[in-house]
């Protein structure tokens, strides 16, 4: 009896790289035709540049909001409703063309804004602060620093998790800012690492600037986060 020589190894890994490879294209076709169409604002001057998908290339919004997430948002969810306080919003401001931003709302007009050693206050009062954990984290540089974590829970009951490492950083520190009319005070939830309404470059944001709203994680390098909703704390 003859037998028949087995295949060469290499044979074996053919279908799992082809159907991985028709997978990708799948994926990547389906993304495109996803972020093609409609990017418009809620207004006529806003930039441009909005989408149903998110990649986050930054950590301003961690820990809610992961560096390297892939986002879903629900498009122009704002351009029919106002955004209240806790809402995370995707904006864009002609002073920063080309960038959409995810961020927090704090102020919503007429609200008094303030930071104190990393306490948030609104129209005077101290926003409740519930500690979670502090650890010491070593950057890059090798140098070592405190973070902490607290939940956060505004007047209307929204709650999320914030990150501060340093109470006595500038952005840690503010002038108490009333929000007029027609605009938002926003910031992101880890506050040391934030461009955001605290600093005059970015400054409030304009109602018409705000107009879709992260809903869940599509990816993420942290498989157990990959569904989960984004918007704070059930």
């Amino acid at each position: 009896m003859t037998e028949i020589p087995p295949l060469p190894t290499r044979a074996k890994f053919r279908m799992p790289a082809l159907i991985g490879a028709i997978i990708f294209a799948a994926l990547a076709a389906s993304i495109g035709w996803l972020t093609v169409g409609d990017s418009s604002g809620c207004a006529a001057e806003t930039p441009a540049v909005f989408s149903r998908i998110y990649h986050i290339s930054s950590a301003t919004m961690e820990p809610s909001i992961q560096q390297g997430d892939w986002l879903w948002a629900e498009r122009r969810y704002f351009c029919t409703r106002d955004p209240e306080r806790g809402d995370l919003v995707v904006l864009a401001l002609a002073s920063h063309p080309g960038t959409v931003f995810v961020k927090r709302v704090i102020g919503i007009p007429g609200d008094r804004v303030q930071l104190k050693q990393a306490q948030l206050y609104l129209d005077g009062e101290p926003v409740r602060r519930d500690w979670i954990e502090s650890a010491i984290h070593t950057g890059e540089s090798g140098e070592a620093s405190q973070r902490a974590r607290f939940t956060e829970t505004l007047p209307n009951q929204a709650r999320y998790t914030v990150e501060v490492t340093d109470p006595d950083a500038p952005p840690e520190n503010t002038e108490e800012v009333t929000v007029p009319d027609a605009q938002y005070f926003v910031i992101g939830d880890n506050r040391d690492h934030s461009e955001d309404s605290r600093t005059p470059e970015f400054g409030l944001v304009p109602r018409g600037s705000i107009a879709d709203r992260p809903a869940a994680v599509l990816w993420s390098a942290d498989k157990n986060r990959i569904g989960r909703g984004v918007g704070g704390i059930p």
